[in-house]
Parts: C-alpha cells; structure tokens; sequence
C-alpha cells in the first residue's frame, strides 16, 4: 500500500533524529563567585524618596474637608449643575 510505504518512511526518519548527543561541560578549576549588585542613581534616589514622603501623606485634606463641611452645614455650599454636566460630558476616556 502507498500510504502504508509513506508513513513507515516517516517514522524511519523521526526514528532516527531521536539519538541525541550529549555534550560534557568542560571543567573549570577555577571559579569566580560574583554577588549581585544594584546601583541606583542620585535621581533615583531622589525620586524613591519623593514617592515614600507620597506614600506616608494622608489622602484626606482636613483643611478641605472642614471648610466644605462648615458650607455645607450652613447652607452656603452651592455647585452649579450646569457645570458638572459639562465636565462629565468633556471628560474621555
């Protein structure tokens, strides 16, 4: 059968590719044991401390908070709607 004749030339193939030669690493006497190490630059020195003074920052303004609360409480606190929905409606995402 042709097809028969086909497939056992493929395996034939296949069937020899799967010898595989192993290669021994050579033998080094002598070895170097290096550390890692990071070096970072003055800038980012800098920014690493920026960002940990951000971090430690509470995400609350008191300041804000009271005087909004103070409006509010006395009834002088006003937004315009108008002006709301055009931020809402510029907005993209």
């Amino acid at each position: 059968m042709i097809i028969n004749n086909n497939i056992q030339s493929v395996l034939k193939t296949y069937g020899d590719n799967k010898t595989v030669k192993t290669v021994k690493p050579e033998n080094k006497t002598t070895s170097i044991s290096k550390q890692d190490e990071v070096v970072l630059s003055s800038q980012a020195q800098s920014f690493s401390q920026v960002l940990q003074k951000a971090k430690n920052m509470s995400d609350v303004r008191a300041d804000k908070v009271e005087a909004l609360s103070t409006q509010v409480d006395s009834g002088a606190y006003y937004i315009d709607s108008t002006d709301i929905a055009g931020k809402i409606l510029s907005t993209r995402y």
